[in-house]
């Protein structure tokens, strides 16, 4: 299996991914890229399919849909299936809300499409209120293996970056990180977010330290996912 990046609306990411004949476009914002990629490649597109259902990422649907006769699959559908297959390769369907309620993950092979529930050095906003699904969504995703590789719903890792950075946490991967950016192909391994992305790093003394010092609760691990949201909003 392949799989291709596009970039759209300046920083969201949708996704071609293929075998030798058939496709699956999720997240298809970038519908022009996508139908000539397609074309040039002579492949089948077979679906149409979201990580979830904002705007910005449903937005190509209808077109590639019209242009290549392909298969719209709803969330309901995909989480009712938990996986199908493409090209007799296995598409496992997560659940993960909290971004938004609908939120899923697609995991083939040693990639995670994972829309906007984890992106390269950040996570999303936790636009259900609810950081306590939100921090169990994660915890599936940390739950697969380090060498997972991570490809988002947009390319946030230079302000994410940026951020960690102003905390001044002690974290060497950041740099690590950023030397091997690539705007055009942005990706991260699972390692490397455990690492430098401090959303996974809740229960770290860095982070509980850091909180209490700008006199914010850190009861429990919803209250710490809120409290450095808050922070990388408004500080």
């Amino acid at each position: 299996m392949i799989i291709k990046q596009f970039r759209y609306h300046n920083d969201n990411l949708a996704y071609v991914v293929h075998g030798e004949t058939q496709a699956i476009a999720i997240d298809g914002g970038a519908v022009s890229e996508i139908l000539s990629y397609l074309k040039k490649h002579h492949l089948n597109l077979k679906y149409v399919c979201n990580t979830h259902s904002h705007g910005d990422h449903t937005s190509g649907n209808r077109q590639l849909l019209k242009a290549t006769g392909a298969t719209f699959v709803s969330i309901a559908t995909l989480l009712s299936k938990n996986s199908w297959q493409i090209d007799n390769t296995l598409i496992k369907i997560y659940n993960t809300p909290g971004h938004s309620y609908d939120s899923v993950c697609f995991h083939i092979n040693d990639w995670l499409i994972s829309g906007d529930t984890l992106f390269n050095g950040t996570v999303g906003n936790c636009f259900t209120n609810d950081e306590t699904s939100f921090v169990n969504s994660l915890k599936k995703i940390v739950a697969l293996p380090d060498e997972t590789i991570i490809y988002a719903g947009h390319d946030y890792a230079k302000p994410a970056m940026k951020f960690a950075k102003k905390l001044a946490l002690n974290l060497p991967a950041v740099d690590a990180f950023l030397k091997t950016y690539n705007p055009q192909h942005v990706f991260s391994t699972l390692a490397q977010e455990k690492s430098h992305n401090i959303f996974l790093q809740l229960n770290t003394s860095e982070i509980t330290d850091l909180l209490q010092s700008k006199g914010l609760p850190i009861d429990n691990e919803a209250q710490r996912f809120r409290c450095l949201k808050e922070i990388e909003i408004w500080d």
